[in-house]
């Protein structure tokens, strides 16, 4: 028995675990957040309102982007298409680590997290392609997903909802993000490429050409 708890643990998707933890939490807290400032909900939000969500990201990037990077390595499961997952997560810190440092870029809110929201929109995409490469589960749905999540940021990047719509715009992309990071979580623990997928997957590839 406890054989087998250690092999699921092992086995599990523990990066992308860790960026739906990171999405589900900065969704919650941007959402929570009163938008120009004062003690929110649980009073552990930024006093200044959204521009303090802005000045914590760093640090969130940091934390979040390491420990990506790291549970990257301990899952025995394959890696997202390649290095994707490693890569993902040390970009995470090196932009975080940057920002604390250099604090330049981060300086509206809605433009901030509209990247932030298109940054995680082409992650989900990549996992919605490794669904697809594995056959491991609703790769369309992560796709539309991924879409979804760009859409939302490409509204917030240019302010189209106006001032009233930046924090839903904001917290929307987050919240969807951490869904498909937790389906691909799900559904791409323990799962590698095996010859009778490719099998499978070549056969119906030649009967959709010559049909």
């Amino acid at each position: 028995m406890k054989d087998i708890i250690i092999r699921k643990l092992l086995s599990a998707k523990w990066s992308l675990a860790v960026m739906a933890a990171f999405s589900f939490f900065l969704a919650v807290y941007v959402y929570v957040t009163p938008p120009q400032g004062g003690l929110g909900m649980f009073m552990i939000t930024p006093t200044n309102g959204l521009e303090g969500t802005i000045q914590q990201l760093p640090w969130f990037l940091i934390v979040f982007g390491a420990l990506a990077f790291i549970g990257s390595f301990v899952s025995k499961s394959t890696w997202v298409l390649g290095f994707v997952e490693p890569i993902m997560g040390l970009f995470m810190f090196v932009v975080g680590f940057w920002e604390l440092f250099f604090p330049y870029d981060f300086q509206i809110v809605s433009q901030t997290w509209a990247m932030v929201g298109v940054f995680l929109a082409f992650y989900v995409m990549f996992i919605a392609l490794e669904i697809d490469r594995k056959r491991a589960g609703v790769w369309l749905a992560e796709l539309i997903l991924a879409a979804a999540i760009f859409i939302a940021s490409f509204v917030n990047l240019f302010n189209f909802a106006g001032d009233a719509g930046t924090q839903a715009l904001s917290a929307l992309p987050l919240f969807l993000a951490g869904i498909g990071f937790l389906y691909g979580a799900v559904r791409l623990t323990g799962v590698s490429p095996s010859r009778r997928a490719r099998r499978e997957r070549w056969a119906k590839d030649l009967d959709q050409a010559a049909a």
